[in-house]
């Protein structure tokens, strides 16, 4: 018997932007497609949850026979968030910037199953043991690169957009990227800091600042996420 090596699911191919470099998760036919069907039948779910202050990566359309799932296009997301956070920074007394370390990897499969299972979503252990799967194949956490994984990225961050509301601070969100109007911007970061420890993510530090004349930017009128 003459052994066949086994076909690896996912490659990797490393991108330049903004320079940084990025490794994105490419998967082989059947698993793109078995991954964008699950995350089809979670899309209505996820979506219904989130704040009007997530402005990236929103659902357009989804269908799961034919399987169809399409994000609002990035460049008019883009737009909104920089119109949005303009007349946030004119009624701000100040604006805080934070994100999140290592987002993508550090989201878990069980973390993903606990946010999908709070939405109720039917096939939340399905996609739990689809991403478990693919950790042999060097992906840790969501796959970067897929569409799929930045609606995940959503339904895992909601609690985090729901925590500032009810703490009433203005604020607005473009994937991990977080922006927070405030008077006492460091009360909101640490805000931010206890909802990220509770589905086990942390601030970036090192990415963390305070902006304490926000009429600055709208002078400039160049507002954008920090990546």
């Amino acid at each position: 018997m003459v052994a066949t090596a086994s076909v690896p699911r996912v490659r990797f191919v490393r991108v330049r932007r903004g320079g940084s470099e990025r490794r994105l998760a490419v998967l082989d036919p059947d698993t793109r497609d078995r991954y964008r069907e699950l995350v089809a039948r979670s899309a209505g779910a996820v979506e219904a949850s989130l704040s009007e202050a997530v402005v990236a990566n929103r659902v357009r359309a989804w269908r799961i026979e034919p399987t169809e799932l399409r994000l609002r296009p990035w460049r008019a997301e883009r737009r909104i968030f920089a119109a949005r956070l303009l007349s946030l920074a004119r009624q701000a007394e100040a604006l805080a910037f934070a994100d999140v370390r290592r987002c993508f990897a550090s989201i878990s499969p069980e973390r993903v199953g606990e946010a999908l299972r709070r939405l109720g979503v039917d096939v939340a252990d399905e996609l739990e043991g689809f991403l478990r799967a693919l950790e042999p194949e060097g992906i840790r956490g969501l796959p970067v690169g897929p569409e799929p994984s930045a609606v995940l990225a959503n339904a895992v961050l909601a609690p985090l957009d729901h925590a500032l509301e009810r703490a009433g601070v203005p604020h607005l969100r473009w994937v991990d990227d977080v922006v927070l109007a405030s008077g006492d911007a460091e009360a909101a970061l640490d805000l931010v800091r206890s909802a990220l420890e509770r589905i086990g993510l942390r601030v970036n530090e090192r990415k963390t600042r305070v902006i304490a004349d926000p009429a600055a930017i709208v002078s400039r009128s160049r507002v954008s996420p920090s990546r």
